[in-house]
């Protein structure tokens, strides 16, 4: 049991330092969950239920923007709940197998999205025209949304992309909305979680005290390196790690 909790507590550490650095907190915490012997199900539900108070502290920080335009991203939003909603259901009433046969899959989606960063702004641009853009960001955001309800590693980066793309800002510009918009497909998802009997609530409780110190480590490194290193070094450990996965 010792060695079990101070896995979970090095889950969150690593969790929390790795979403306040470069994001992708998810993609380092199911693995170690499932190395104490978590089923992967119950993993991946109790990892989004430890992680999903830590984005919170991040929309009050932008609180004072988000406000002046709530009323529009809360329009902008519906697609994005609803996905969640949806993905948070097919999660937990996912088999095993279904859920082992699928996670390959999101786990590269969740390298890709955090290698290629801001640059997936760009690359839809070039490739949405003008004239399409509304509704092919609602069926993004509904896409997103169910990613960030069934997995959600990197979806933070998926939403950066989105969202610059919806409004036409710079991804520095649409942070704060990026941050809202996680934490209403994350509060959506983790209510059948809850009611659910997946969650490991030792897990989620040790996971969540070590994500707080983690994200203060994370915040004091991102003060000191520059963004691209640390997206490149997220990105490569996670590479590790998913390898480590799909070939055990």
């Amino acid at each position: 049991m010792t060695f079990e909790i101070a896995i979970f507590v090095l889950a969150g550490l690593v969790g929390g330092a790795v979403n306040a650095s470069a994001g992708g907190a998810k993609l380092f915490v199911f693995p170690l969950l499932l190395a104490t012997g978590l089923p992967p199900v119950a993993a991946n539900v109790t990892q989004s239920v430890a992680l999903w108070p830590a984005q919170f502290p991040a929309v009050w920080v932008y609180r004072h923007t988000l406000l002046r335009d709530l009323r529009t991203l809360a329009r902008q939003m519906i697609p994005a709940v609803i996905g969640a909603l949806i993905g948070s259901v097919v999660l937990v009433n996912a088999s095993q197998d279904a859920f082992l046969a699928v996670i390959p899959a999101f786990l590269i989606i969740a390298v890709a999205a955090i290698i290629v960063g801001p640059q997936a702004t760009d690359i839809l641009k070039r490739h949405v025209p003008a004239k399409q853009l509304s509704w092919v960001t609602g069926i993004l955001m509904a896409a997103i949304g169910f990613y960030g309800g069934f997995f959600g590693a990197g979806m933070g980066f998926m939403l950066l992309a989105a969202l610059s793309l919806l409004s036409g800002a710079a991804i520095g510009e649409v942070n704060g909305a990026k941050n809202l918009f996680a934490v209403a497909i994350q509060s959506t998802a983790v209510i059948p979680m809850f009611f659910s009997g997946l969650t490991d609530w030792l897990a989620a409780g040790f996971v969540l005290v070590g994500g707080i110190a983690g994200g203060y480590l994370g915040a004091r490194l991102t003060q000191r390196l520059p963004e691209k290193p640390l997206r490149i070094g997220v990105a490569t450990l996670g590479v590790v790690l998913t390898a480590s996965f799909l070939f055990r």
